[in-house]
C-alpha cells in the first residue's frame, strides 16, 4: 500500500473555507493544516492530535501520549499520521 501526503494548500483546504482562514491556517506551524489537507475530518479527533504532535518534542512522546490512544487508530492511519509528521518536520528543517 502506498501513502501520498499532500502538502496543505489553499486548493486542498478549500473544503474547510468556512470554518478558517485559511491563508491564516497555512501560516501556521502547526500540524492541523497537513491532517486536514490529507483527509482527517475537522470533526474527528484532529484538533486534539494536533494539538499532542504540536506539542510533543519527538515522534515517541506522540506514540506515547496518555491523552490520546494513537495505537488504537487503524493501520492506515497511523501510517499516514506518522508520515505527515515526517513531512511536516522535514518541511522545516528544509
Amino acid at each position: 500500500m502506498t501513502i501520498t501526503i499532500v502538502h496543505p494548500s489553499i486548493e486542498n483546504l478549500q473544503p474547510f473555507s468556512d470554518l478558517f482562514d485559511l491563508e491564516k491556517l497555512l501560516q501556521s506551524g502547526g500540524i492541523l493544516p497537513w491532517l486536514l489537507a490529507n483527509g482527517w475530518d475537522y470533526r474527528d479527533e484532529s484538533c486534539l492530535i494536533a494539538n499532542i504532535v504540536d506539542e510533543s518534542t519527538s515522534l515517541d512522546e506522540v506514540w506515547d501520549s496518555k491523552e490520546f490512544d494513537f495505537q488504537a487508530l487503524p493501520d492506515e492511519s497511523k501510517e499516514k499520521l506518522n508520515q505527515i509528521m515526517c513531512e511536516k518536520l522535514s518541511s522545516q528543517t528544509d
